[in-house]
């Protein structure tokens, strides 16, 4: 079964709104979300180009500060710079993301993920991310996430579920190599769910972390929403779209 990459792009109406397009990532989950960081950093535009014509949907940035993890990475400046039908999905990994959200706001990302352990005020992050899209046709209001690292509680999350729209479950440390989805990740998946029904909502859940092909199912099998994968959509040796095919097709 083809899953993820491939299906059809939103329109208009699943864009007016935050809720549209809540509904519209929901529908024939999982999606994709092809991290650009792990693309070659002298050809990002022709590596958009290609994750367009392949039917991506959402292009993720790894944005590191050497402080929250080891890396460091681009940060607000390629986000604005990108020219793309693709809605960006910014995954903010550093020291207190409350400094660095404006930025992120004004260069027009459609989903923000905030890290519980970066911040001492995750419920301002979450206010200060509660604004329309910039450049949006719409008044759409960006998708806010909070992100949790492998060694922490979901129980982070329970104060401040019902302001957000997602909840991101790294299967790897960031900024280290190693890990993925498992059985620890697949339980926390469970509580975010049990804790969100006795709230009264519904949040997106994305995996993100050691996808491949031989975990993309494992991901899938978790009823997650979005799934991130970097390195295995850039793999050399092949096309992006064969590398697509192989991670995303579920025997």
């Amino acid at each position: 079964m083809q899953s993820g990459s491939s299906h059809q792009r939103p329109g208009p109406q699943d864009l007016i709104s935050r809720e549209a397009l809540v509904a519209w990532l929901r529908s024939a989950a999982p999606h994709l979300s092809v991290g650009l960081m792990a693309a070659n950093a002298m050809a990002y535009g022709a590596a958009v180009s290609e994750l367009e014509q392949a039917g991506v949907n959402l292009l993720h940035y790894d944005v590191m500060d050497g402080v929250f993890c080891p890396q460091m990475t681009a940060g607000a400046g390629l986000v604005k710079a990108t020219e793309t039908t693709m809605l960006k999905d910014v995954h903010l990994m550093v020291d207190d993301p409350l400094s660095h959200i404006q930025a992120f706001i004004t260069a027009g990302a459609d989903i923000v993920h905030v890290h519980a352990e970066g911040t001492r005020h995750l419920h301002r992050a979450l206010v200060e991310l509660d604004v329309p899209v910039v450049g949006a046709k719409s008044d759409r209001k960006i998708i806010r996430s909070v992100a949790l690292n492998p060694g922490s509680s979901a129980e982070l999350v329970r104060p401040v579920i019902r302001s957000l729209e997602m909840v991101t479950l790294i299967a790897v440390d960031p900024g280290w190599s190693g890990g993925s989805p498992n059985e620890a990740t697949a339980e926390k998946v469970k509580a975010i769910r049990t804790m969100a029904r006795e709230a009264g909502v519904d949040p997106l859940v994305c995996i993100d972390g050691g996808i491949t092909p031989t975990t993309f199912p494992m991901a899938a099998a978790m009823q997650a929403d979005i799934i991130v994968s970097g390195s295995a959509v850039f793999k050399s040796g092949k096309s992006i779209a064969d590398n697509l095919k192989s991670l995303t097709t579920i025997e």
